[in-house]
């Protein structure tokens, strides 16, 4: 896969290696992320994703990273990507603390990978056929804030990932604390039953997705009722319609949940609406 790297601005060989055994990163999970999009050179939903990674900053105490300036993030990614003449790409940025100490930090600066992987997608393309979809209950999302972050400690969803992998689900629904639905492994949930689109609220501590924001906001203004509630299973399982958000892919819809066939109109058309912006 071809691929470009930056480590604190400056890029170095993709394949070289950045973290050391002492890497905080490495150790303890101590970091968060940001997936993002390039479509037609341009950084998509900027100014969202800077506001999820100061909002991120300022919840697990970080200082500013070195190398970037948050202010210049959009110009600067876009710059970068210009100069290797990449059009599309999906784009991940990784902050973590380094510095010596145990679970206390000392000392400590955040340092950031920026990953470019140039794509020949254009736009969200809406998924030919439908996502199959099942239950993940082994693991629950945790009740605190660190759930709506999107932190590199992320083991639910490698284990949710592994077990859709081993019981052939293309993705799975994870529950809260409180036994309702909150995500899925690594996109927001909707589902649509009579006139009404429902998402979980941010306070049911699913993550709190750029994507899911802008599809709220476009379903709102053409003139959908969008209602962000508690959402449980037996009312998920009685939706005409389920689809899911996230930044790298847009809408993705489900045709099969746990074996009930579901249809795709509603989210046909907020993907055509979603690419008609691009």
């Amino acid at each position: 896969m071809n691929k470009y790297t930056f480590y604190n601005g400056r890029r170095v060989d993709p394949e070289a290696p950045i973290l050391s055994a002492n890497s905080r990163a490495y150790r303890y999970g101590d970091g968060f992320f940001e997936s993002m999009r390039l479509i037609h050179g341009r950084l998509h939903y900027a100014s969202r994703h800077i506001e999820r990674i100061e909002k991120s900053i300022l919840l697990l105490h970080f200082s500013q990273p070195v190398g970037v300036v948050l202010g210049d993030f959009e110009t600067w990614i876009e710059n970068q990507c210009a100069g290797l003449e990449v059009k599309h790409a999906r784009i991940r940025c990784t902050f973590f603390r380094e510095g010596q100490g145990f679970y206390l930090p000392e000392n400590c600066e955040t340092h950031n990978i920026l990953e470019i992987i140039p794509t020949d997608v254009v736009g969200y393309p809406l998924n030919a056929v439908g996502l199959v979809l099942g239950n993940f209950k082994e693991l629950t999302k945790n009740s605190n804030y660190l759930s709506v972050l999107k932190t590199t400690s992320s083991l639910i969803y490698v284990m949710a990932g592994m077990h859709a992998r081993s019981h052939g689900y293309d993705e799975l629904v994870l529950y809260n604390e409180m036994g309702r639905v909150c995500e899925g492994i690594s996109a927001n949930i909707f589902g649509v039953t009579g006139e009404f689109i429902i998402t979980p609220p941010i306070s049911e501590f699913c993550i709190d997705g750029v994507m899911r924001r802008a599809v709220i906001e476009l379903a709102q203004e053409y003139g959908y009722v969008v209602i962000e509630r508690p959402l449980g299973e037996v009312e998920l399982s009685s939706c005409r319609e389920i689809f899911f958000t996230n930044a790298s892919r847009g809408i993705q819809w489900v045709g099969d949940y746990m074996g009930k066939r579901l249809t795709n109109t509603t989210s046909r058309v907020l993907s055509e609406r979603l690419n008609g912006r691009e």
